[in-house]
């Protein structure tokens, strides 16, 4: 999942890395001559941080160490303008916001615990003439590890929000800020399992869908498109012991998917919109020995699209996302491994899954009969122990009997 502590940027004209570290939030940017050094945007805050893009406009809203919301906010991003948001809404430190700059109002989405553990809040409310509005609670749902919900404005004044309304089923809601209206939830992925890692990128026509399922035995790269109201049968892409940071974006008009096995990245290419892919293969150019996946704002054109990008696991620096036009030199090199007909591996899956319940139920059943076997044992020698006891007990009786009646005749 998004790692909640870094974002990355993407301007017109630059490239931006936004980050926690050591009490303080910082900031980079990709120039001609490589990465700037370190700009403190605010210190003594909590390590989750929300970042958006308006116009010319940057936000960053943040909270101090006292749980206080301020925002900070710039035009050239040498000059930050930080202003208190009022004291009606504070922050635990481990609040998500999704920020939502209008015209003249700052929207906000966050989550807050309820009466009942592992349930939070959905929330809406809104910022304007200085004051916050009344909250208004969207829903209820499960957190996601790491990034509790998952969110991207769509157009100026529409958003999506993906969130987990059941143990197993992750679903989207489609708002509108301005008049607010609220869409109805729509379930998007339901699996047998818990998803341990999502990914989700838009274009005009589908929602593109990655994720990670850790079952039993296996974990499971998955993929599934939704296309107006139909939702695709789940393509598994991959199938290993530790699969993660699964991450989906378009590029050039392809559907890309990348996610790593056992820190190896792998990747998969369809040139069809998702209607079928081409062989997985390994990602051999240079990669992150220690991956993390971040926020990614601002890339939404058609040459790339992506909501997410991977990072450095220390320094953050970002990977698979192109800073400039790579030259045919430098362009990714890939080596093709040979993989079985993954079109019916679904159905195979089923069948794989099919036979190791059989065979749990046949155990299970074996050992039913075990115990149902001892417990007879038990039983029958119980009851042989209490007659015995029966016996005894007749025969003491006896003896007493006798011994009363010889005492009366001496």
């Amino acid at each position: 999942m998004q790692n909640p502590h870094v974002k990355y940027l993407k301007t017109k004209n630059a490239f931006y890395l936004f980050y926690y570290e050591q009490g303080s939030i910082l900031c980079r940017y990709y120039a001609a001559e490589g990465w700037t050094l370190p700009q403190k945007i605010a210190e003594k805050t909590a390590p989750i941080f929300s970042l958006c893009q308006y116009r010319e406009k940057t936000h960053l809203l943040y909270t101090n160490v006292n749980g206080q919301l301020f925002m900070a906010s710039t035009d050239d991003f040498s000059q930050w303008d930080h202003h208190s948001m009022a004291e009606e809404l504070k922050s635990s430190g481990n609040t998500k916001f999704f920020l939502l700059p209008t015209e003249d109002t700052f929207h906000l989405i966050y989550h807050q615990p309820t009466e009942s553990t592992g349930i939070d809040a959905l929330v809406y409310t809104s910022f304007q003439n200085g004051k916050w509005e009344k909250p208004y609670q969207i829903d209820r749902f499960m957190p996601m590890q790491k990034t509790p919900f998952l969110s991207r404005r769509l157009s100026k004044e529409h958003i999506i929000l993906y969130y987990r309304t059941g143990r197993n089923i992750i679903s989207a809601r489609e708002m509108l800020l301005e008049p607010y209206t609220m869409g109805s939830v729509t379930p998007l992925i339901q699996t047998p399992f818990p998803c341990s890692d999502l990914s989700i990128v838009n274009d005009s026509e589908k929602i593109h869908m990655l994720y990670i399922v850790r079952g039993m035995f296996r974990t499971q790269v998955v993929y599934q498109y939704k296309h107006t109201s139909a939702i695709s049968t789940p393509r598994i892409l991959w199938e290993d012991n530790n699969c993660d940071n699964c991450m989906v974006y378009l590029q050039n008009g392809n559907v890309i998917l990348m996610w790593t096995v056992n820190g190896q990245p792998m990747r998969c290419t369809s040139e069809t919109g998702g209607t079928s892919f081409g062989a997985v293969e390994k990602y051999t150019d240079r990669f992150p020995s220690r991956c993390l996946k971040a926020e990614l704002i601002g890339a939404e054109t058609s040459e790339f699209n992506s909501a997410e990008c991977y990072g450095e696991g220390t320094g953050f620096l970002p990977a698979i996302y192109p800073l400039s036009a790579p030259s045919a030199a430098q362009k990714i090199t890939r080596q093709a491994i040979p993989q079985p007909d993954y079109s019916k591996a679904y159905t195979a899956l089923q069948e794989s899954h099919r036979k190791q319940l059989e065979e749990l139920s046949s155990l299970l059943a074996q050992r039913s009969d075990e115990i149902a076997s001892v417990n007879a044992r038990w039983k029958a020698q119980t009851e042989k122990l209490e007659k015995e006891l029966t016996a005894l007990r007749q025969e003491n009786a006896l003896l007493k009997l006798k011994s009363a009646e010889t005492k009366k005749s001496v």
